[in-house]
C-alpha cells in the first residue's frame, strides 16, 4: 500500500475509533434506564474493545510492536506514517510515545531516517508552540 493509502487508512480508522468510543459514552449515560439500554451499552463496549487493536494501527497495534522489534520494513513505514499523520483518538498519544521510542531503536533506511527527522522537527515545533501558549 502506498504512503498516501496508509495515511488515509490511519485517518479513517481514527475516525472509526472515535465514533465507537463516543457510542460507548453515549450508551453509558442510559445503561441504567432499561435492560435494553444496558445491552446496547455492553454491545458498544464489546465492539469497541474487539475492533480497537485492528483500527488503532494498520495490521494491528500489537503486531506493529512485534514488527518494529524485528525490523519489518512495512511496519517501519506504517509507523512513520502514523507519526506523520498524528491521528487523534482514545490512547493515540500514548501510542505515539511508544511507537516513537521504538522506531528510534529500529534500523532505518536513509529515506526512513529523513522521515523520522521530519517527525521529530514537527514534534519539537509543536512543543515549543505549546510552551509559548502556556507562558502567554
Amino acid at each position: 500500500m502506498s504512503t498516501s493509502g496508509i495515511n488515509q487508512l490511519i485517518s479513517a480508522n481514527a475516525a472509526e475509533i472515535t465514533r465507537l468510543h463516543d457510542l460507548v459514552h453515549e450508551t453509558a449515560r442510559h445503561r441504567s434506564d432499561s435492560p435494553q439500554a444496558r445491552t446496547a451499552w455492553e454491545a458498544a463496549c464489546a465492539e469497541f474493545h474487539h475492533r480497537y487493536d485492528e483500527l488503532a494501527f494498520p495490521g494491528g497495534y500489537e503486531a506493529a510492536l512485534a514488527g518494529l522489534a524485528i525490523g519489518n520494513q512495512q511496519v517501519i513505514d506504517a509507523t512513520l506514517s502514523f507519526l506523520e499523520v498524528r491521528p487523534y483518538f482514545f490512547r493515540s498519544g500514548y501510542m505515539r510515545k511508544v511507537l516513537l521510542r521504538k522506531i528510534k531503536q529500529a534500523n532505518l533506511t536513509p529515506k526512513q531516517l529523513e522521515r523520522l527527522k521530519g517527525v521529530l522537527l514537527r514534534q519539537a515545533a509543536w512543543h515549543a508552540q505549546r510552551a509559548e501558549q502556556r507562558d502567554a
